[in-house]
């Protein structure tokens, strides 16, 4: 039965449908006690009064809702609350602005192939999150992947395929059928690489426009699942770089051993086409997160903290014998070099370079509203991550005690530097 909106939950004003599965609509709220805006999805009635979904569903839904609603990763959709009893059922969760990916599934919408490579990118560092949280999704489709803004994307529903438990075959449940995995059809155990499985999927979809497999039933659909081999993406666009093909396929195999055995292979290999191929203009995401996941000075961030510290920063390529910072301007940012080398002098005098990995531009940071103390310039080609103060300044607490600390190790390191070079010249 329809709601009359607005329409009160609790302490959330219901004000409009912005969502429907299998299990129950999702509609704009509004947290009237903070202003936060909010998407409530409340469970359809036929769910919670159908025998099969019984107490122990109901504890276990809780259960995964709990679990999930601890995952705090910038591709992952925060759960706020959850409560289901035999008469009423909700999930509150963070409210995302740009809708999902089904409108980027058909063939006359396609994203460019370099969005669609950073958006699959960022959902396994989000799946691979989960995973390691001990979290599978078992729902991973379209409808399920958030849009924030340009490429980034945030993965909704963790813990709802519970209600699909008992339904599998019956109601099309565990997400679209279209999106199930041969061992999901076959009620096999499930892991990741099942999650694995629908993410190749959901990416043959955002690329060529079609699915993999059709069929007129759903029978038919699970036994095309199950035994017929999937056309590669190129055939359906001819466009497509062949290496693509490689790892489309490879994600859909129907033995889960054949696919990749996790998702950092997976993700490695969807970054190396996206920094190889000539479609890609500016440094796609999965390159900065791939660069700051790797220097030795950032190994204590977490992943989502690394994550913060690529949507707080600009990144530019400078070509050799540019002036990246002149000294006695004003400073309103500091920055990571994240490739090549730069030469640091004072009125013409060399005092020291600077590697792949070394923060510059501490000292304004630290004292602000002074000027650069040295000229920077490339002594090859370099890419920098610019890190303006405004940004630094809305990193979470964890995130920026950490970069903080960096920074003071970077410091230190070049006082003992310069006092070692002290004492070489007056000895």
């Amino acid at each position: 039965m329809p709601l009359d909106l607005p329409y009160r939950l609790g302490k959330y004003e219901l004000t409009q449908q912005i969502g429907q599965g299998a299990t129950g609509k999702v509609y704009h709220a509004l947290d009237t006690f903070s202003g936060q805006e909010v998407a409530v999805k409340l469970v359809n009635q036929a769910v919670l009064t159908d025998p099969m979904f019984d107490e122990g569903c109901r504890k276990q839904f809780l259960n995964e809702a709990s679990l999930a609603g601890r995952l705090a990763h910038p591709h992952v959709v925060t759960i706020l609350e959850a409560s289901v009893t035999q008469d009423a059922g909700y999930v509150v969760m963070e409210y995302v602005s740009g809708g999902n990916l089904v409108r980027y599934t058909k063939a006359d919408a396609l994203l460019p192939l370099g969005n669609v490579l950073q958006a699959i990118f960022k959902c396994c560092g989000a799946l691979d999150y989960a995973f390691r949280q001990g979290i599978i999704h078992r729902d991973i489709k379209p409808a399920n992947i958030m849009v924030a803004s340009g490429t980034d994307v945030k993965i909704s529903d963790f813990g709802a395929a519970v209600f699909y438990s008992t339904q599998a075959t019956q109601k099309m449940g565990i997400g679209t059928p279209h999106y199930m995995s041969p061992e999901q059809i076959s009620h096999g155990h499930l892991t990741h690489l099942s999650d694995m499985y629908s993410l190749g999927i959901v990416s043959y979809q955002l690329l060529t426009g079609a699915r993999p497999f059709h069929a007129q039933t759903l029978h038919e659909l699970f036994d095309a699942i199950a035994r017929k081999d999937a056309l590669p993406p190129s055939a359906q666009r001819p466009d497509l770089p062949a290496e693509l093909d490689k790892v489309i396929l490879r994600m859909i195999a129907k033995n889960p051993d054949d696919r990749y055995s996790n998702w950092a292979d997976l993700a490695l290999e969807l970054a190396e086409i996206g920094r190889f191929s000539t479609f890609r203009q500016d440094i796609p995401d999965s390159e900065k997160f791939n660069t700051l996941r790797a220097m030795n000075e950032l190994r204590e961030f977490s992943e989502p903290e690394i994550w913060e510290l690529v949507q707080a920063s600009e990144w530019t390529r400078f070509p050799d014998r540019t002036v990246v910072v002149r000294e006695n301007e004003p400073g309103q940012s500091l920055y990571i070099l994240a490739s090549g080398s730069l030469k640091v002098t004072k009125q013409g005098c060399l005092l020291n370079t600077i590697k792949a990995g070394e923060c510059f531009g501490e000292m304004a940071y630290i004292q602000r509203g002074t000027n650069r103390q040295a000229t920077l310039e490339a002594i090859s080609n370099v890419v920098v991550a610019e890190f303006s103060f405004q940004a630094l300044e809305k990193l979470s607490t964890s995130c920026k005690l950490h970069f903080e600390r960096t920074l003071l190790h970077s410091l230190v390191g070049r006082l003992v530097l310069a006092g070692d070079r002290i004492v070489q010249m007056h000895s």
